[in-house]
């Protein structure tokens, strides 16, 4: 685990519990601190962020001050001092909080996941953008990574430039934006579809707005396993293969997402004689297997009722050509959204982004998609929302949504009607990508800073990391009790289904850490199992009064050697015992559990589970003692296996007031992974800068 700001002072582990009631996880860690966890859904994986470029030049006196400024002071005896920290030099603080096991650029900026596949050898390619010689989001390339097991990675030509496509086009080169990539494309090889953009404003809000070409779809293909692309030459038969937009006055129009149906094919073949076809045309019926999404949404200024974010359906019009699609209509459609539907659910906002889609079921990616044979099915749209928190980058949601089709003859479309919602990643994380393996369906996402404003962007050299490869599945929970549905929540992240012997189930969507990866990080570390014990208020003289609360801290027998490690339990809450159904359900009372981690005197972390409001809170009050900075973003927890789940409604009768936690099956895996063997430990660069270079250009950078 890698700390929040400069923490520099020694580390304590500890168990901990506190006495609580209902309502003090608010009180403790403030509100927005607290990370909602959905009981049997392991989608805990954050690190950190913002998308926002300095402001200071490489042309400036105090980029001077940078590139020539003294050491990093690293007294670990006393509390940071910022001032001393700011003066530091370019990439000075460049592995103080870097991240040892997961996949990150070399140096300077990454965010979005792209153009994900398994190429010839068994191997995965796993694209990023990038701009390594910029430390804020400039002219976005791609760059890649090899992978055979998502647990150590090789760059794609060197660690030096590890760029495979970059800006080179006039309709691109303002960037390669997000794509996917279709194995059997151009010519029968993998062909990366992505947005490529051209110099304007873009944003949902941007005045004056965005403009028809300033992105666009375009291809290109590659012969080698993604080490090089070829782009398809500009012009009308080649790129962009798709430039006029769908609908007027967009918000957006990016992040292709390509798949296949059965279902809409034998709907729009047989039923549906209605195509909006570009420039109004309707003298082709589209025949192609493929069908593709874009991301994207209607202005609200444009449309104050009906605006808000889209996904947008297109099918290809001839088989085997890339070129040509056919829009067939929104198959999402929303109103602006700015709140939180549920506290189950984030919000939908006004404009999407990084739409994927696939249907899966208990063990993955569905083999069949819409058999009734397989009645725990679910088609999950997942997007990145803008607009529905704060209207900042570092606050928007990362949704998934579970739909059902509704297939209309009268209009020939199909639309998908939303059954129920959740959230991807609760932390930051944003644009988390879907792509097949085998039988799985994985997702991975972007996690981003939490060093809002840049303050110590340039000393640490680098900005953003994914999330941890997970696979989604259909969650389904047996033998829920009758009482615990009878006040039900609004807009909740699940269904209920009664199953055939009067029991009740609940389905959601679920999400797991690969094994292999969990399996690496407890191979490779040097594994410490610790004392089984039961904690409660008295059970030890350590207990102390904290934030008005009774906190009782057990310091692990072992500690860390360093920032990177798991801590793996298992915390029970409650004694179990069965209750019949026709008894009523009482919903206990219990102390809070889990763990204080990066603990000194003068700073710590406190991770833990509140079972009286199903919370996960990362309370991150005390993670600084840097005065005023912030405490709203999580860290990554680790989440047990999928059998380990924390489940209030279960058939089991709780004494109405717990007062212990019981920890067992308490281990530290300490070292963790190195992702990249082959990478020099040091890959930063004494000078990273970010720079507009002129004004009159709107939006292009320098070291294209």
């Amino acid at each position: 685990m890698d700390s929040h700001h400069p923490s520099l002072s020694r580390r304590v582990t500890s168990l901990v519990v506190f006495l609580t009631g209902i309502g003090l996880a608010r009180c403790l860690s403030g509100g927005s601190s607290n990370q909602r966890l959905w009981f049997n859904q392991n989608a805990i994986d954050s690190f950190s962020a913002h998308k926002i470029t300095p402001l200071l030049s490489s042309y400036n006196a105090f980029h001077n001050l940078l590139n020539n400024g003294t050491i990093c002071r690293m007294d670990r005896s006393r509390p940071p001092d910022l001032e001393e920290l700011v003066g530091c030099r370019n990439s000075s603080m460049f592995h103080v909080w870097r991240p040892k096991a997961r996949v990150i650029a070399p140096r300077g900026w990454m965010n979005d996941p792209m153009g994900m596949f398994e190429t010839r050898n068994g191997n995965f390619h796993v694209g990023y953008q990038c701009s390594p010689q910029h430390l804020g989001w400039a002219n976005i390339s791609q760059c890649s990574a090899s992978t055979s097991d998502f647990v150590e990675f090789n760059d794609y030509r060197s660690w030096e430039d590890p760029v495979t496509i970059s800006p080179s086009q006039i309709y691109d080169i303002r960037g390669v934006f997000d794509g996917v990539v279709i194995k059997d494309g151009w010519n029968g090889h993998p062909t990366l579809l992505y947005t490529s953009a051209y110099v304007g404003e873009f944003a949902p809000q941007c005045e004056p707005p965005e403009v028809e070409g300033v992105e666009t779809q375009s291809i290109a293909y590659t012969e080698d396993d993604g080490n090089s692309w070829t782009k398809l030459n500009f012009g009308a038969n080649g790129n962009p293969v798709i430039y006029y937009w769908p609908e007027k006055n967009l918000s957006g129009f990016r992040d292709p997402f390509v798949f296949e149906s059965q279902a809409f094919s034998n709907f729009y073949d047989k039923h549906s004689n209605t195509y909006q076809l570009d420039q109004g045309s309707n003298d082709r019926k589209p025949k192609g297997n493929k069908y593709l999404l874009l991301s994207g949404g209607i202005r609200v200024k444009a449309d104050a009722i009906n605006g808000g974010p889209r996904v947008f359906l297109y099918r290809q019009t001839k088989e085997n050509d890339l070129r040509d699609w056919t829009y067939l209509g929104p198959i999402l459609s929303f109103a602006a959204e700015y709140n939180q539907t549920s506290e189950w659910t984030g919000g939908n906002g006004i404009n999407f982004e990084a739409t994927g889609f696939s249907t899966i079921d208990e063990n993955g990616l569905a083999s069949d998609p819409g058999s009734s044979s397989s009645t725990n099915q679910l088609n999950i749209f997942t997007a990145g929302t803008e607009g529905a928190r704060n209207l900042t980058h570092m606050d928007y949601w990362p949704v998934w949504h579970a739909v059902g089709w509704t297939y209309s003859v009268t209009d020939g479309q199909v639309r998908g009607k939303v059954n129920f919602s959740g959230v991807v990643d609760w932390g930051r994380a944003y644009a988390f990508a879907q792509f097949p393996a085998g039988n799985r369906q994985l997702i991975v996402g972007w996690v981003y800073e939490d060093d809002e404003f840049n303050v110590l962007t340039h000393q640490r050299g680098a900005q953003g990391a994914f999330t941890l490869f997970r696979e989604i599945f259909v969650k389904v929970v047996h033998n829920i009790h009758p009482g615990a549905l009878k006040d039900p929540e609004r807009a909740p992240s699940w269904t209920t289904k009664t199953e055939e012997d009067g029991s009740h189930s609940l389905i959601t969507l679920g999400q797991r850490i690969l094994p292999a990866i969990k399996a690496a990080f407890h191979d490779r570390s040097e594994v410490t199992r610790l004392k089984d014990r039961s904690l409660n208020i008295t059970s030890t003289t350590s207990a102390q009064s904290q934030e008005g609360l009774l906190t009782n801290l057990v310091a692990f027998e072992k500690q860390p050697k360093d920032r990177y490690y798991v801590v793996s339990a298992q915390l029970n809450f409650f004694p179990e015992q069965i209750i019949p159904v026709d008894k009523p359900f009482k919903q206990p009372s219990a102390l809070r559990g889990g763990f204080r981690i990066l603990s000194s005197k003068f700073e710590w972390t406190d991770v833990y589970y509140d079972p009286n409001q199903e919370y996960l809170v990362i309370d991150r009050s005390h993670s600084s003692s840097i005065p005023s900075c912030s405490v709203e973003a999580a860290k990554r927890v680790t989440p047990d296996s999928d059998s380990h789940h924390l489940d209030p409604a279960l058939e089991a009768e709780f004494e109405s007031h717990s007062k212990s936690v019981q920890f067992s099956q308490v281990e530290l895996w300490d070292g963790l992974v190195n992702a990249w063997p082959n990478r020099p430990h040091d890959t930063s660069l004494p000078g990273v800068y970010s720079h507009n270079i002129t004004s009159t250009i709107y939006g292009l950078w320098p070291d294209l």
